[in-house]
């Protein structure tokens, strides 16, 4: 089954901490200008998002070849089936922004290439922070692995169709690839997340895709 998840700026904040760190300023005392540049942005942003998100839990067993099989694809990803390592199930999703902050981003880039840098690292911060959202809503937190998405690791981004289709994602959020092989609209992702037998190990707060730690027990 699937289900179709929707939320709103009064849902969850879009943390100063993930802003700073997609403009490059974490640590870095900004300017006043950019400081005031960021606020118009972030109001602008905030005024025209659309968390939209589609979600299912899926199976997850081994093939006689020794392959990850999800409900929806056959995997021969090594880095995914270590994420999933003793996992019965899973839920995959395909999130979204909305097409109106794909706009408003485009359109600022082209009135500036400043204001554009900075309204597209407040939208990558509104959709990290959609996904955490996401994860507090499927379960229980502390026994989901971290998020996996495609591009991560070994896992091909080629699985993205996969996903996207598996989840009618572009009747149910509007959420397509380009012939490029890019989520459209822009600040949309894909995941997969285990639902463990037991409490998750993972001490990273970034996730796997820049998390450096070695003896992961999921990997």
């Amino acid at each position: 089954m699937i289900k179709i998840l929707t939320a709103t700026p009064s849902d969850f904040e879009i943390p100063q901490r993930l802003i700073d760190e997609y403009l490059g300023y974490y640590g870095v005392e900004s300017n006043s200008e950019i400081l005031d540049l960021i606020e118009k942005c972030k109001k602008e942003v905030l005024a025209c998002v659309e968390y939209k998100a589609c979600i299912s839990k899926v199976n997850c067993c081994k093939t006689e070849n020794g392959f990850l099989c999800l409900d929806f694809m056959e995997s021969e990803s090594k880095s995914l089936a270590g994420n999933l390592k003793d996992c019965n199930t899973a839920f995959v999703f395909a999130a979204t922004t909305g097409a109106s902050l794909h706009r408003l981003i485009e359109r600022n880039g082209i009135v500036s290439p400043v204001y554009g840098v900075v309204t597209d690292s407040i939208g990558s911060a509104a959709i990290e922070a959609f996904c955490d959202y996401i994860n507090k809503s499927v379960g229980d937190v502390d026994f989901l692995r971290p998020r996996f998405s495609p591009g991560y690791g070994d896992l091909s981004l080629d699985c993205q169709q996969k996903i996207l289709d598996f989840l009618s994602a572009g009747k149910h959020i509007g959420l397509a690839l380009t012939n490029g092989g890019m989520l459209t609209p822009v600040k949309s992702v894909t995941a997969i997340i285990g639902l463990g037998k037991e409490k998750n190990k993972c001490k990273s707060k970034k996730g796997c895709m820049v998390c450096d730690r070695k003896n992961c027990p999921y990997s």
